[in-house]
């Protein structure tokens, strides 16, 4: 293979159309930065508008942009740029192929940041490209931009409506998942109706009339948004109840600990998660835990018992005998008369529609829980965001 020579060489670095090498300097003020100096090639210019060559160049002036790093040395370029007028009217910037208008930077050196900032945080990636963390958030926004497509590539079918936290003091995003293709197709701020009905109008009446389920909690402001903009069949998310039974499981415990003894509040302690856990999903040691646990308290068994009575049920595979099997529950509730899982019947007679779906389509936002680590896994890398519209980008490039 032959060797380049090291003039050659530069010049194919710097291999721009319509420019050509003139020189490189050392920087005066900075011993570390090198500046390539860039002829003009050609005496006309391309117009962004029509793409046609354009004589008519009303003015030129310097321009100095960021590169990308040779070795440990920064690298700036150097060029005149055009002002020209069109003959299709246009009158403004020249159309250039290395660097896009306004940026202080190459194409390629905001490529290579976009791909800092989803490897790394914010401030990790502008330490790494030495740049000001404004500049890297600037750049990796206008990639997240042209990389997100909006709903109008595609046509879903089967939803799943969650929300999650980006600060505190109840402040969260609606996220909209496509369960067919399993990505998130869409976030927003706010839970409220406005919110999701934000997604339904962006998606428009003709796609919204195609959506046969949506999967969410029972979230009245989503019900109603769902139900007023499509005519699909809402269900109730498994986990989602089986979170409001192990709610009551724990008040039972609480209250229970509350009364016991100083010796037996020490067997309580640090149980917590042996209690919620599914009876099956435990290992003997902590079976044996749990069952010493449950000779404690006859009502934290009772409790226990009917999480485990009801989470059974939600795994029945027919839906008659699962719904045969629910109305049971409910009666074993009211006899045992805890006041805990009789909030919790009431809740989940007022939405039986949801419930009845969820043994018709088996659907569930399992996976959005997979998506919400990845959405806070995200939020933390950058101590939280300032800037939603950013997070919001960021959200749809890891799980979109």
């Amino acid at each position: 293979m032959p060797r380049l020579k090291s003039t050659l060489l530069v010049r194919k670095m710097f291999d721009f159309k319509d420019y050509k090498l003139h020189d490189v300097e050392i920087d005066e003020e900075h011993e570390d930065a090198i500046t390539v100096f860039l002829d003009r090639a050609r005496k006309t210019a391309n117009c962004p508008v029509c793409g046609r060559r354009c004589s008519n160049i009303e003015s030129t002036y310097m321009r100095r942009v960021r590169d990308l790093n040779i070795g440990t040395l920064k690298c700036f370029i150097a060029f005149r740029e055009c002002k020209v007028r069109c003959a299709c009217g246009y009158r403004g910037i020249e159309k250039l192929n290395f660097v896009d208008k306004y940026s202080h930077c190459t194409k390629r050196f905001e490529d290579y940041v976009s791909r800092l900032c989803q490897l790394m945080s914010l401030s990790d990636a502008a330490s790494v490209a030495e740049i000001d963390w404004k500049t890297a958030r600037h750049i990796d926004k206008k990639y997240l931009n042209h990389l997100v497509s909006d709903l109008k590539s595609i046509s879903p079918t089967r939803l799943g409506v969650d929300e999650v936290a980006y600060q505190k003091r109840h402040k969260y995003l609606t996220v909209v998942r496509d369960l067919t293709i399993e990505r998130v197709i869409w976030v927003g701020i706010g839970r409220k109706k406005t919110t999701l009905d934000g997604f339904f109008k962006e998606l428009d009446k003709a796609k919204c009339s195609m959506i046969e389920v949506v999967v969410m909690d029972m979230w009245d402001p989503y019900i109603a948004s769902t139900r007023e903009n499509t005519n699909a069949k809402i269900v109730f998310d498994k986990f989602h109840i089986a979170k409001k039974i192990n709610e009551a499981v724990d008040k039972v415990r609480k209250q229970e600990f509350a009364k016991a003894d100083a010796e037996t509040q020490k067997k309580f302690k640090k149980k917590r998660f042996i209690i919620l856990k599914r009876g099956k999903d435990l290992d003997d040691k902590k079976r044996e835990t749990l069952d010493e646990l449950m000779r404690e308290s006859k009502t934290l068994y009772q409790a226990y018992l009917l999480k485990e009575q009801v989470l059974d049920v939600f795994d029945e595979k027919d839906e008659k005998i699962a719904l045969s099997r629910l109305d049971r529950w409910f009666e074993n509730v009211e006899k045992s008369g805890l006041q805990q899982f009789k909030a919790v019947v009431k809740t989940i007679r007022s939405y039986f529609y949801g419930v009845v779906n969820y043994f018709k389509y088996r659907l569930t936002n399992a996976a959005s829980e997979a998506f919400n680590n990845k959405i806070n896994v995200i939020k933390r890398r950058a101590y939280g965001f300032h800037d939603i519209e950013y997070f919001k980008l960021k959200i749809l490039q890891s799980c979109g």
